[in-house]
């Protein structure tokens, strides 16, 4: 999964949800579950996020990594922050193209 997410969030959800940084540390299958289900959202958010993109603009997605001093999304490392992108841009993607919605 971390090619998928990218080496912050990966890395992020790993601390956060499993206290490790190293998947391999993870003895216990419920918790290589809860962590696999965290990943599995991330890769969902992800994709939300693409296509928001695509109906939003750059420019939209910028402003909004800029209003919370993130340069890239590459430096996302939580699906908390993850969600809050991808909400607000689905969000300047319904004011851009009223009527049609996201359909994220």
């Amino acid at each position: 999964m971390k090619a998928v997410l990218g080496t912050r969030l990966y890395r992020g959800l790993l601390k956060a949800v499993a206290k490790v940084w190293n998947p391999k540390d993870i003895r216990d299958q419920a918790m290589q579950k809860k962590l696999l289900t965290h990943m599995q959202a991330a890769q969902r958010g992800l994709r939300r996020l693409d296509t928001a993109v695509s109906k939003a603009g750059q420019t939209a997605l910028d402003m909004i990594l800029q209003s919370m001093n993130l340069r890239s999304v590459h430096q996302v490392d939580s699906l908390k922050t993850l969600w809050q992108i991808v909400a607000d841009l689905e969000d300047k993607a319904v004011h851009i193209n009223p009527g049609k919605g996201c359909g994220c």
